[in-house]
């Protein structure tokens, strides 16, 4: 499998203008349960499992703040930190409040080479005694394959690989090279935890990837959807790759939710880099057509 420090993706900090359809649509469409993690006033966080911070919004512009990347231990963490100040990445250790607030005991912050900012947090929070429950009666995979996964557009996107994967530790499943070029990885068993994208000088945040058990509940919050619960992206498909059941939506700050079922595992005795090139193929075997606007 891999030798890298991360467990997967820890949790999604996004700014809002838009604080009381984002509450709304967090639990009555996607499912997720409110938590009870401190935050500053006008800040919510949501629930997928039994960790306190999947999802935190903050009042402020629309957009993704950060990402923030869950370490597997303490032996894990110091090892983050050698790879780091090796690869000459600054990094702030963050103390206070701020580690609480997403919803871990210790956290770093980092920029890519993109310029983005990323987050590592160590020993996240838990709730052991109020047990999630999800508002719609959805389970979320969450579990050694984290919270899901995050595709990016990156501006330097050769440096950004080479971060996530030479630094970082991060095994690469997948690359295409179509009318586009990205670049899917995980550390875990989750076919892909990062998708990259060559964003060609310029970075954009695309989607945010939540995966249930149960195909029937994609159904259900696709049929919310179609009802106007929220605006529908795409029609249901399946993806090539990683194999998820999905369909994607646009949240009430703009980012995309892609909401799927069926995802691939890739077991530790499995050794994957498939690549699509040339012209062929595309991201679906079938679906995720375009909604007209």
């Amino acid at each position: 499998m891999t030798d890298s420090p991360i467990a997967g993706l820890g949790y999604v900090v996004v700014g809002t203008q838009h604080m009381d359809e984002w509450c709304d649509y967090a639990t009555n469409v996607l499912g997720l349960m409110p938590s009870k993690l401190p935050l500053p006033d006008g800040s919510y966080a949501f629930r997928m499992d039994d960790r306190m911070a999947r999802i935190i919004l903050h009042p402020g512009n629309d957009a993704v703040i950060t990402v923030g990347w869950e370490v597997r231990g303490r032996p894990q963490w110091y090892d983050l930190l050698a790879r780091l100040n090796k690869a000459g990445v600054e990094a702030d250790h963050l103390v206070g409040d701020e580690p609480k607030q997403r919803g871990v005991n210790e956290l770093l912050r980092v920029t890519d080479p993109s310029g983005d900012m990323i987050e590592f947090g160590f020993q996240p929070l838990s709730d052991a005694i109020d047990r999630f429950v999800s508002p719609t009666g959805v389970h979320f995979v969450t579990g050694d394959q984290a919270m899901g996964h995050v595709t990016r557009a990156v501006a330097n996107y050769p440096e950004t690989v080479e971060f996530y994967t030479e630094v970082l530790g991060f095994s690469v499943r997948d690359t295409i090279d179509l009318a586009l070029r990205a670049t899917f990885m995980s550390p875990n068993p989750r076919q892909h935890s990062l998708a990259l994208v060559d964003g060609h000088g310029e970075s954009r945040f695309h989607h945010v990837m939540m995966e249930v058990d149960s195909i029937d509940d994609v159904g259900r919050c696709f049929d919310r959807v179609q009802d106007g619960a929220a605006k529908l992206r795409t029609t249901i498909g399946r993806h090539f790759n990683d194999l998820m059941i999905s369909f994607y939506m646009e949240s009430p700050s703009g980012m995309e939710i892609e909401y799927g079922y069926g995802g691939r595992r890739i077991n530790e005795d499995e050794s994957i880099v498939e690549t699509t090139e040339g012209g062929v193929g595309g991201p679906s075997l079938w679906g995720h057509r375009n909604i007209s606007v």
